[in-house]
């Protein structure tokens, strides 16, 4: 279901009826607004049937997978072989419908030779061919791949019309007011917690261990950035919860409680400056960006961190 981004998906149709589809699109923002969704959405309008779930030769969806090796679960990148059955796929005349469609998520995992491969795809595009990439992160893109596509940005949805969503789907949770507030903004997050009410129980287990991480020694430290360099998907959704944390931190010494995820956070407030709040912000944002590259040790980059919270 959508939740938001009604203007943007509105934007896109109208493109296709006036004809005046761009051959590539980016989709840029942070993760769990509803990019996919109005992707997904976008491509049904153009094909005139739900696409989610379905194997259509026309449509062509990559997206990264995520390994386990030695106990250790990793997202893989997205390689030269997946660009070059992209390539193929876009060189092909449509087979049942009238567009050859590919979908890239989280393109940012694309290797340097798959980026290159793909931008030639981008440079000489063929017929009625539309392809869509969706990133969290569009700085690790190649420049020369953003500047091919047509950027369409995605903002945070108001907390009003999440509730709304969240409401037409049967949300008369009790814990709806908590879901919307940790959801900040991002309608995909909300419904997860909606749908599944134990994730409220680990986000309690997250700020707790946080918590406990920050009255801890370097050893306890290091054994809990050992553990979590075994789950590296998972470790970087709880490292984006703790930069919410300490958002928090930074809005309630700017007095705006208003705005903040974790009431729990007002305990501490006067923990820190608000020139070490921004040091532990972006450190653990380089974190999650250094995680994100699947080549690098991940026990280090989360022992450094250790270090820096």
């Amino acid at each position: 279901m959508l939740i938001g981004h009604q203007r943007i998906l509105n934007f896109l149709k109208k493109s296709a009826e006036n004809g005046r589809l761009a051959h590539a699109y980016l989709f840029a923002g942070p993760a769990h607004l509803g990019k996919k969704t109005v992707a997904l959405g976008f491509i049904k309008h153009l094909v005139g049937q739900e696409v989610k779930g379905k194997i259509i030769p026309d449509i062509l969806i990559i997206e990264p997978e995520v390994a386990e090796k030695d106990g250790v679960k990793k997202e893989l990148e997205i390689g030269i072989d997946e660009a070059r059955k992209i390539q193929h796929q876009m060189s092909l005349r449509p087979q049942v419908l009238s567009y050859k469609i590919a979908l890239i998520d989280r393109a940012e995992k694309m290797t340097p030779e798959a980026g290159n491969c793909l931008l030639k795809t981008l440079e000489e595009p063929l017929g009625k061919t539309v392809m869509i990439l969706i990133t969290s992160n569009p700085k690790m893109l190649l420049p020369t791949i953003v500047s091919r596509c047509q950027l369409v940005n995605f903002l945070p949805v108001a907390k009003s019309e999440i509730e709304k969503g969240l409401r037409s789907i049967g949300g008369n949770s009790p814990n709806i007011g908590r879901i919307i507030r940790l959801a900040n903004g991002r309608p995909g997050l909300a419904i997860e917690y909606l749908n599944n009410p134990e994730l409220l129980k680990e986000e309690e287990k997250i700020i707790g261990q946080l918590k406990k991480i920050l009255v801890s020694g370097i050893n306890e430290r290091y054994r809990v950035a050992e553990e979590m360099s075994k789950n590296i998907p998972l470790t970087r959704q709880i490292i984006n919860r703790w930069l919410f944390w300490f958002r928090d931190l930074v809005l309630l010494k700017n007095n705006c409680p208003d705005l903040i995820t974790y009431p729990e956070a007002v305990q501490c407030q006067k923990s820190y400056s608000s020139a070490k709040l921004g040091e532990i912000i972006r450190a653990i944002k380089k974190s999650d960006w250094l995680l994100g590259n699947s080549g690098l040790n991940a026990r280090l980059v989360l022992e450094v961190l250790m270090l820096e919270i």
